[in-house]
């Protein structure tokens, strides 16, 4: 063991000697580690920057997606709602023609009525006329039975005078 503990300091001087270009290999090896430890920290700092930025965009893609859900659930209910809409246009357009079928058989009916009232008046004037001319008639058969009544009553005093005048004689 302690041979070997000789040989070693022994063998590094030798070592050295022999490869004097060796200290320029291990700078240069150096210089060379110190330039990719550079490089591989800066491709950590890019890793986590977009490491950071998938995050993020993550994050709003998620953001993004529940927001669409919710578009598409007012998008959903505003067609439910057009529906029920053009449902009740439908059912009003319906009730609509309906009442317009209502109001033409009605129109129809006081049409129908208006005609047959205008007979009714046009018999009630002609009745009225009738019954004018009837009144004239009847007032003047009246003027001529008060007149042969009192002619009556003159001529039932002078047969009865004449009769008492008669039988007196």
């Amino acid at each position: 063991r302690n041979s070997r503990e000789a040989c070693v300091p022994t063998r590094n001087l030798y070592s050295k000697s022999e490869f004097p270009g060796s200290q320029d290999e291990i700078a240069e090896l150096r210089r060379r580690f110190k330039v990719m430890s550079h490089q591989i920290a800066q491709l950590k700092d890019e890793i986590r920057t977009k490491d950071d930025a998938l995050v993020r965009e993550h994050f709003e893609r998620k953001r993004v997606e529940k927001e669409r859900g919710a578009v598409q659930a007012d998008l959903e209910q505003l067609r439910r709602q057009v529906l029920e809409a053009e449902q009740t246009i439908a059912a009003q357009q319906g009730e609509v023609a309906k009442l317009n079928h209502i109001v033409s058989e009605a129109d129809r009916e006081r049409a129908r009525q208006s005609k047959e009232y205008q007979v009714i008046v046009g018999e009630r004037d002609i009745l009225g006329a009738q019954l004018i001319r009837r009144n004239d008639e009847l007032a003047l058969l009246y003027e001529k039975i008060k007149l042969q009544q009192s002619t009556l009553a003159r001529g039932g005093g002078a047969v009865r005078r004449e009769t008492t005048r008669t039988s007196a004689s």
